[in-house]
């Protein structure tokens, strides 16, 4: 996630927060191999080297690690502890810096900034008025902390504010210039670089970071740095997997000259003396399979890239590259490439026939786990666990229908999956929280829009239907449940107040899907009597995750056994009213974290239902999650939100401009739906320690296995890489 270099620039430290387990490596720069790792309860952001000592961010374990570097080791000296871990007390350790006495540091879920005086240890304390990020010392001793939950970042002297200076949205990474003349700011959420004066405390220049001026969120600015001969500054683009170069001469006119290509979601860059840069990709190079379960938080194996900085030709070539490398152009944003004869239109605001959308966002099944015994489509039939004889109702719809066997989620776990369902985009602030939390070493799940920090600058699809003026209505999603005692249901973000259906209960495990499904009924009946239906109706339907084997609940299979008849009734509800010429139905999972694929990890269950959809067909496009979103806004009129909707293939492939209205008739159950699990299951004194009240509070690899072995009756086989795990299918110790 970071890096700090030794005085010397023989080695770099690097912090490792991911899923996976949390750490800091020593990289001997001139061999390019890494010489030491230790391993740590947990760690963030902040690292920095004060001579041959190292600084390490202890995330929730609320202290910063100390150690010596001794001949190409790192060696525990000290432990500062500012609060008591987690879960006692949230906190998390974010930036920090050191000077000649004092080290600094900022705490961001309590937003405090912490002085420790080296020599005493004395700890004072400053409430900040946001969550913090980043914090760097100036050579007079005046600091910069960068509020990520804001538009500013502000400067202390000891524990008094001296000012605050407007920046960009999510201002992460702060770098100052050797003249401590101008601070440099990256700003995660609107694609831009702020030029900071120092003397005269205001922004002078704001910089474009992304490939085209004007972008919509989608490049996630969040590291920059001075090449060391101070003519450039190199921006790393995290979603855009770039770093953008800019010449720096004239402190008012920067100018974008170029990107380099980097790895998956690069989040710090770095320039060395002898002008190498350095850059590290927090998610490696690619997507893998997971054949034998391996779990999707761990498979991504974080990477350093090494370049020499280019001259004018090589930046050419490179730029090129970044260029061919990326889909999106802002063409896009207005017009996109429709298939053939389609209702959904090639133009924003172009006519559709299809009126009434309903989007029906499910919980975490892969492909193989529910189609991979379809024989026409590419699916392995030994990972399937909810095949046809737990979900009738999915291998019909599929098969009526349309069968989507190449469509991929663009998400990992629920924390960033229920953004890109409803947003396109996750915000570099659920990027980089959710692997902590994920790994159990503390947090609160609060990606589904209750943390403001969390949300996208452009809102999620319902703000998008507000500002076209286009009606919408939410059952279940991003909504809190209602309480005992009368406390009515409430939502999570402010635009879906009004919009929501306060008796549709959202994530409750002991709540049936069918139950949910006639809540929605109510509502529907009236609205085929009244009149009124809105345009774009979603729900979360979220059933298929199951409790496991824990004591007392409803089997695995009996959990998708009742999401599947609730689909059905769902689907067979809508096809026999009034609505049903104008209306089709979009059903996909938020990520496909919970179980195996021997494709690709992301690869999930997608469903297209629709009289306009092309019955009885097989389809091997590739689409993805924003795919459906980017459909779903054409039929409605709607542009796209982020780079990534804009950049995605519509799903026109899968629609014809005739009709067919014949409806769909609900399969009956074909697994007891009200079968429990019995005393002694495989796994349930694993279980009773599970927290099942909130989405994805469990481990969720042993979550998986427990589910696996309880199903199969035979142990998860050992993890191996298939062919599609690209260069180097060996096993490998899994990092992120």
């Amino acid at each position: 996630m970071n890096a700090a270099l030794s005085p010397d620039e023989r080695y770099l430290a690097v912090t490792h927060s991911g899923q996976s387990g949390a750490d800091v490596r020593l990289v001997d720069l001139a061999a390019r191999k890494v010489v030491d790792t230790v391993k740590l309860k947990d760690s963030w952001f902040g690292i920095k080297f004060k001579g041959e000592r190292l600084y390490v961010s202890g995330g929730f374990q609320n202290c910063v690690y100390v150690f010596d570097l001794r001949e190409g080791s790192l060696n525990a000296v000290d432990t500062l502890k500012f609060e008591k871990p987690h879960p006692e007390y949230s906190g998390s350790v974010a930036g920090i810096d050191v000077n000649a006495t004092t080290l600094a540091v900022v705490l961001r879920r309590d937003s405090t900034l912490r002085y420790v005086d080296i020599a005493t240890r004395e700890q004072r304390t400053v409430k900040l008025s946001g969550m913090p990020y980043a914090c760097m010392f100036m050579e007079d001793g005046t600091l910069l902390v960068s509020l990520w939950s804001s538009r500013v970042i502000q400067a202390f002297r000891g524990l008094d504010r001296t000012y605050e200076c407007p920046v960009g949205d999510h201002p992460n990474e702060i770098s100052v210039a050797p003249d401590g003349l101008h601070a440099f700011v990256a700003n995660a959420n609107d694609n831009t670089l702020s030029i900071v004066d120092l003397r005269e405390r205001k922004t002078i220049a704001t910089v474009a970071t992304s490939l085209y001026p004007e972008s919509p969120e989608g490049s996630t600015t969040n590291s920059v740095a001075l090449t060391s001969d101070g003519k450039h500054l190199l921006a790393a683009n995290a979603d855009n997997n770039s770093v953008t170069v800019v010449r720096w001469q004239d402190p008012h006119r920067p100018a974008p000259v170029g990107f380099m290509p980097v790895g998956w979601y690069p989040t710090k860059v770095m320039s060395l003396r002898n002008g190498t840069v350095l850059v590290l990709n927090g998610k490696g190079e690619a997507s893998k399979a997971n054949p034998r379960r391996e779990y999707i938080g761990g498979l991504f194996k974080g990477t350093l890239s090494f370049f020499d900085f280019p001259d004018e030709k090589r930046l050419a070539e490179y730029s090129r590259q970044v260029y061919e490398n990326t889909p999106y152009n802002p063409h896009q944003l207005r017009e996109t490439a429709v298939e053939g004869d389609s209702p959904v239109p090639n133009k924003v605001g172009a006519p559709s026939p299809i009126r009434h959308v309903f989007y029906i966002i499910k919980e975490n099944r892969t492909y193989d786990q529910v189609f991979g015994d379809m024989p026409e489509g590419n699916g392995d039939s030994s990972l399937c666990i909810f095949g046809e004889n737990v979900s009738p109702n999915h291998h019909a719809l599929a098969r009526e229908f349309v069968l989507l066997d190449n469509f991929y989620v663009d998400s990992e776990v629920s924390a960033d999956g229920h953004n890109w369902s409803t947003a396109a985009y996750a915000t570099d602030y659920i990027e980089k929280v959710w692997p902590g939390f994920y790994g159990n070493r503390g947090g609160v799940y609060d990606f589904e829009g209750s943390e403001p920090t969390g949300r996208p600058a452009a809102g999620y699809i319902w703000d998008l239907c507000a500002r076209g003026q286009v009606s919408f209505r939410c059952y279940g999603e991003f909504i809190n449940n209602p309480g005992e005692h009368g406390r009515e249901a409430t939502a999570r973000v402010p635009s879906l107040e009004g919009h929501f259906a306060p008796h549709y209960r959202g994530w409750d495990l002991d709540y049936s899907d069918v139950d949910r499904y006639k809540a929605w009924e109510a509502e529907f009946t009236e609205y085929e009597k009244n009149g009124g239906l809105p345009r774009f109706n979603i729900f979360h339907l979220p059933n298929d995750h199951t409790s496991g084997t824990s004591k007392g609940k409803l089997t695995p299979q009996a959990y998708v056994a009742q999401n599947d008849y609730a689909l059905g009734l769902f689907v067979e509800r809508i096809s026999h009213s009034k609505y049903w010429r104008e209306t089709a139905i979009f059903v996909i999972e938020d990520d496909a974290q919970n179980g195996p694929d021997h494709v690709d990890a992301h690869r999930s269950i997608a469903l297209v239902i629709s009289p306009y959809t092309k019955r009885r067909s097989v389809d091997h496009t590739l689409y993805s999650g924003s795919s459906m979103l980017r459909t779903m806004e054409l039929i409605l009129g709607l542009p796209p939100m982020s780079q990534y909707d804009a950049a995605a293939r519509p799903m026109s492939s899968v629609f014809t401009s005739t009709p067919t209205l014949d409806p769909y008739t609900v399969a009956s159950p074909r697994y007891d739906m009200t079968k429990r699990n019995k005393p002694g299951d495989f796994g349930q004194n694993l279980m009773d320690g599970m927290n099942l009240s909130k989405e994805d509070a469990v481990p969720d690899l042993l979550f998986n296995r427990i589910i696996w072995q309880s199903i199969k009756g035979t142990p998860m086989p050992p993890p191996r890489f298939s062919i599609y795990s690209g260069p180097g299918g060996e096993e490998e110790e899994e990092d992120d």
